[in-house]
């Protein structure tokens, strides 16, 4: 049981978050303040958001599990993330800024059409309900740890305190409180280094050479198996893939981007986002490989409970309570983003679209009540899904969405980057990359991270196929050019829309921050170079 100073620590956190929530929230006059906060938010709080999103409690509880277990090689899960963003600020985000729209999915119909449309929009809401309800879960395993409570009565108190501040705030809440809670999460990080390394009276690197005596350094593997999720070939195929589609092509992120003043705030924010997620997430393994040499290789039911067990039973009162705070803060700032984005595609492209008949947008307080129907949603898809894994959370939910990664990730390739590409072709191509992808990778025994590249190749040549198959003479061939990174490029260069404030706008522009963003990337595997 937590003492009462840890217990006064963890609730003077939650109202803090609902305060900054309130706050947030009293400009909020219409939809577009809500959902995108008036285009008009500075770029280092939207990378810190965009970050913490996938910081989440699964990798502030499950990433040093997964490392107690595997050590540093699941890092090579997240070690393409820079190329991702890079391919994002270098083509894809300058597309969707140009066209100013709200949900990432009316990009599809623009350039295909609504059954493509609704296929992407379907995946996001699968994808997300699993990601949100997955990082619900964390923060109720440890109450219940403490409380003795079961998840039943957990999980919807935890939802309603997620759920709160994001109705009072909007996207403007989620950004705020999430750059609050990306400090909260560091520090609990830092603690859960420092202080086993205190108790064992050892350096840092004493502790990392001990560690590197049993192999979890050794995070580079060059072996070619479509087993195994920790390989180079693994992480730079299936991977790239993977976080293209989710930087790239989720409203989750794309729609915090667009709440940014400019297109610098923009990039800033892309290249900002990517440096914090990494070096945190590396950071987070590191406390797996620490806590290995602390409890001297001791077994546990389940990689879950290393952090638990480590957070309960070794830390002094009123460290836990922030220690706590760091997991619902992991948390939270992944469940008030998600809810957003959900809230914004539900609208966007199906209530907007199929049920609302007004010629105005959607009321603010219809827009709210939908935040907190999903949340709602949230808690029985938590209890169903999650409620007896034994494996590390960050594994179990990559393998879920990984499935739909692939699909929708070459549904948008085909419509950004060919001309040829159609409505029903790349339907077609989306339901057979799915169902095809899911065989292969059952047949094959696949490690869940080259699900997406099998997926997203199956999509784009299937998707081609099938679209010089049933040729759509409904789009003339320069309105679909003008919506392809391409044609898009030829048109703003012709209109003489070419740089803003001194940043470019155009898709295919080499700057200096994909310069930046390529160069990070490649210093990722030197550094593991160094250290094995």
């Amino acid at each position: 049981m937590v003492s009462t100073i840890d217990g006064i620590v963890f609730v003077a956190y939650l109202l803090g978050m609902i305060g900054i929530g309130y706050f947030s929230g009293k400009g909020n006059k219409t939809q577009e303040d809500y959902l995108l906060a008036g285009r008009s938010m500075p770029w280092l709080p939207i990378a810190l958001s965009v970050s913490a999103t996938m910081i989440s409690a699964n990798s502030f509880i499950g990433s040093p599990g997964w490392a107690y277990n595997s050590g540093l090689a699941p890092f090579m899960v997240n070690i393409t993330v820079p190329l991702a963003v890079f391919l994002a600020v270098y083509v894809t985000t300058p597309v969707i800024y140009h066209l100013k729209i709200t949900s990432i999915y009316e990009y599809m119909e623009y350039r295909l059409g609504g059954i493509s449309r609704n296929l992407t929009v379907a995946q996001f809401f699968i994808n997300s309900l699993i990601q949100v309800s997955s990082m619900v879960f964390v923060p109720a395993l440890i109450l219940k740890h403490i409380t003795g409570w079961s998840l039943n009565i957990i999980v919807p108190i935890i939802v309603l305190i997620a759920i709160i501040y994001t109705l009072l705030g909007g996207i403007k809440a989620v950004i705020w409180t999430d750059t609050i809670q990306t400090i909260v999460v560091w520090l609990g990080v830092f603690l859960a280094v420092v202080i086993p390394l205190k108790t064992m009276n050892m350096g840092f690197f004493d502790t990392l050479q001990a560690a590197s005596l049993d192999g979890k350094l050794q995070a580079l593997d060059f072996t070619f198996s479509l087993t195994d999720n920790h390989t180079f070939w693994a992480s730079l195929i299936g991977g790239t893939i993977m976080w293209v589609r989710y930087f790239a092509f989720d409203q989750a992120q794309v729609q915090r981007i667009l709440t940014s003043k400019s297109m610098k705030g923009i990039k800033s924010s892309f290249a900002s986002s990517a440096v914090v997620m990494n070096f945190t997430y590396f950071i987070t393994l590191l406390v797996g490989v620490v806590l290995w040499v602390y409890f001297d290789g001791k077994e546990f039911a389940s990689s879950n409970q290393v952090m638990i067990s480590f957070i309960l039973q070794e830390l002094p009162v009123g460290i836990i309570g922030l220690v706590i705070a760091g997991a619902f803060a992991a948390a939270m700032s992944s469940v008030d983003s998600l809810l957003n984005s959900m809230t914004t595609v539900f609208i966007k492209d199906i209530y907007e679209k199929y049920i609302y008949k007004g010629d105005e947008e959607v009321s603010l307080r219809m827009t709210m009540t939908i935040s907190a129907i999903f949340g709602v949603i949230i808690i029985f898809v938590v209890i169903l899904a999650f409620g007896g894994t034994v494996r590390s959370i960050i594994d179990v939910v990559g393998n879920y969405i990984s499935y739909f990664a692939g699909p929708a990730c070459g549904a948008f390739l085909l419509a950004m980057f060919t001309y040829r590409a159609n409505d029903k072709g790349v339907a077609g191509g989306f339901v057979f990359g799915f169902f095809a992808g899911f065989l292969i990778a059952k047949s094959l025994q696949t490690g869940w991270l080259w699900n997406p590249a099998i997926g997203c190749g199956i999509t784009f040549v299937i998707g081609y196929l099938l679209s010089l198959l049933f040729k759509d003479s409904s789009k003339p061939i320069e309105d679909i050019k003008k919506y392809t990174a391409l044609g898009m490029r030829a048109e703003m260069i012709a209109e003489g829309i070419e740089d803003e404030d001194g940043v470019s706008l155009l898709p295919f522009s080499m700057d200096k921050y994909a310069k930046f963003l390529l160069i990070f990337f490649l210093a990722q595997y030197l550094l593991l170079i160094l250290i094995m």
